[in-house]
């Protein structure tokens, strides 16, 4: 009996993984349409690389995945790589900021990115709450937080493009 307590915890792990994994790609497709939909410059820049930090999301994901089938238990999990590119990502927003051209066509696809980076920051948190093992609440978190991240540099341009004085539609 004692022994079903890790084979739950690892079947409920990769579970969650997987639900992760299909969230981060769904994300990807999301952020690769608009990118190439997008007639805004700026947007469609931030696009492409929300899409870029999507697939490098579901590659952590299916690392730890295949690790944690290979080994049998959740991997330790690094925020070395979370940090570097969420560093990346400010910094490359930041420069591609200063050249916008804005158009509602923008403000309205930044809506949308915004609500999809706020249900994964919710259901990573939610994920890092029911994790059963010590790493994959880590790991669980570290998603949740570069979610939030997105989200607030997200909110940041559409604040911008409010301080403008853009309406939609205009």
């Amino acid at each position: 009996m004692p022994k079903a307590a890790p084979v739950k915890w690892k079947k409920n792990a990769s579970s969650a993984l997987t639900r992760a994994l299909r969230f981060e790609k769904q994300g990807k497709r999301f952020f690769t349409a608009a990118a190439a939909k997008s007639a805004d410059a700026f947007a469609r820049r931030v696009f492409e690389l929300l899409a870029v930090m999507e697939d490098q999301h579901a590659a952590d994901i299916l690392a730890i995945s295949r690790r944690l089938e290979e080994e049998g238990k959740f991997p330790p999990v690094s925020a070395m790589p979370s940090e570097a590119r969420t560093r990346m990502f400010k910094r490359e927003t930041s420069r591609i900021r200063k050249e916008v051209a804005i158009s509602g066509d923008a403000a309205a696809a930044m809506r949308k990115a915004l609500g999809f980076e706020a249900e994964g920051r919710e259901m990573y948190r939610r994920m890092a709450e029911t994790a059963g093992h010590p790493q994959e609440k880590k790991f669980f978190r570290l998603l949740s937080a570069e979610e939030g991240k997105h989200f607030e540099v997200i909110y940041e341009y559409l604040d911008f493009l409010e301080a403008t004085g853009l309406r939609m539609g205009e």
